[in-house]
C-alpha cells in the first residue's frame, strides 16, 4: 500500500526528487538501528550502520537508472540489477567480518555484523522505492536487538551462562590429599583430566582440568574453606 502510493507520488516528482528521497529513507531506517548499537557500546555504531544502509541504497540507484543501455543503431542492451545487488551482499561481508573478534572461547560481534547486513538489504529495498520491506524489516531488526535480548536477560539467563575451562593446581601435604580429592569430588562433576604427582617433603600436587560454569572467585572460594591446602592456582584456558 504505502509503494503504491510512493509510485503514484514519484509520477509527479522529477527523478532526483525520488532518488533523494530513497536516500534520505535508507538513512533514517538505519539510524534507528544504529542508535540501538551506538548505546549498547558496539564497534560499529550509527555512523557505520549509516553508511552501509545509504551505500547499499546509491549502489541499488545505480544498478537501477546508472547503467541501462540506450538502444542504438542495431544494438540493444540489456540492464541487469541484479548484478550489482548480488556483489553487495557479498561485499558486506568483509565490514562483517571486520566486527566479530574473538576473546579466548568467546565470540563477539556476530550481533552486530548481522546488523549490518540488515542494513544492507534495507537499503537496497529502499534504493528500489520498496519502503514497505525497507520499514518493516527496520521494525523487525529493533525488535529482535531491544526485545529479544531483554528476554535473554530475563528468561535465559541462567540458561545462557557458557561453560568454562578451568585448570587448577593444587599443593598440600601427602596426609591431606583425601581431603582434598572430598572436595574435588563434591563440587565438580566435568572432570576433562586429573595429574597427580609427590613433590618434595612430602608435598602432593594435584593438577585438575574441569569444565564447569562456575567463576574462577567462585572455586577459589570452594577450596578456600579448607585447611588442607597449602597452594592452589586457578586458571582458565582458551581453546
Amino acid at each position: 500500500m504505502f509503494d503504491n502510493f510512493a509510485n503514484v507520488y514519484y509520477q509527479n516528482v522529477d527523478f532526483y526528487t525520488s532518488v533523494f528521497i530513497r536516500l534520505f529513507a535508507s538513512i533514517f531506517l538505519a539510524s534507528l538501528f544504529g542508535i540501538e548499537r551506538e548505546l549498547t557500546g558496539k564497534v560499529a555504531g550509527l555512523r557505520t550502520h549509516i553508511l552501509v544502509c545509504s551505500g547499499a541504497c546509491v549502489f541499488t540507484l545505480l544498478s537501477l537508472y546508472g547503467f541501462r543501455m540506450h538502444v542504438t543503431e542495431g544494438l540493444s542492451g540489456v540492464n541487469d540489477p541484479a548484478r550489482i545487488g548480488a556483489q553487495i551482499i557479498t561485499g558486506i561481508g568483509f565490514i562483517g567480518a571486520g566486527t566479530i573478534m574473538r576473546n579466548g572461547s568467546n565470540i563477539l560481534g556476530i550481533t552486530t555484523a548481522a546488523t549490518l547486513w540488515m542494513a544492507a538489504a534495507i537499503g537496497m529495498a529502499c534504493g528500489c522505492g520498496l519502503f514497505s520491506i525497507g520499514i518493516v524489516a527496520t521494525l523487525l531488526t529493533l525488535f529482535v536487538l531491544i526485545l529479544i535480548r531483554q528476554f535473554e536477560k530475563k528468561v535465559l539467563s541462567d540458561h545462557l551462562k557458557k561453560y568454562r575451562n578451568i585448570k587448577i593446581s593444587i599443593s598440600c601435604n601427602v596426609k591431606n590429599v583425601s581431603s582434598v580429592e572430598e572436595i574435588i569430588n563434591e563440587h565438580f562433576n566435568h572432570i576433562t583430566k586429573i595429574e597427580e604427582k609427590l613433590g618434595n617433603d612430602n608435598e602432593f600436587v594435584i593438577k585438575l582440568y574441569v569444565t564447569t560454569k562456575r567463576s574462577l572467585l567462585t572455586i577459589n572460594e570452594i577450596f578456600k574453606k579448607s585447611n588442607s591446602i597449602n597452594k592452589i592456582d586457578i586458571q582458565e584456558i582458551y581453546e
